[in-house]
């Protein structure tokens, strides 16, 4: 089996796991949750723009400091939204785990127990 025939093959377990089924029901959820959908496209709408305003040399101005602060206030308190964020945090965490035993298994180390 290629390197490549394992990774397809990983990709189907992690899609298996309860940490990826549960960043889908709570993507699924944000969808269907019309004002937290909003919230996010909003806040990443800003953001995208505070960073090429940025990138530019200009700093963002305070009217988008203050709507950033406002959106992420209203996201703050959005149970859809908190929920939401708590499985893509511990996805990434469980991805992380993962990222770290293929380490491990590339290690010239790992060849030695």
């Amino acid at each position: 089996m290629s390197v490549m025939d394992k990774a397809r093959e990983l990709g189907k377990e992690i899609r298996n796991t309860a940490e990826y089924k549960e960043l889908e029901r709570a993507t699924g959820n944000v969808k269907e949750d019309h004002d937290a959908h909003k919230m996010i496209q909003d806040i990443q709408e800003l953001q995208q723009q505070m960073q090429f305003a940025q990138q530019s040399g200009v700093e963002p101005s305070q009217e988008q400091i203050d709507q950033f602060n406002d959106i992420k206030s209203k996201m703050d308190s959005n149970l859809t939204i908190q929920s939401y964020a708590k499985a893509q945090n511990n996805f990434s965490e469980f991805m992380q785990s993962i990222n770290n035993a293929i380490g491990e298994g590339i290690s010239p180390e790992a060849d030695v127990n």
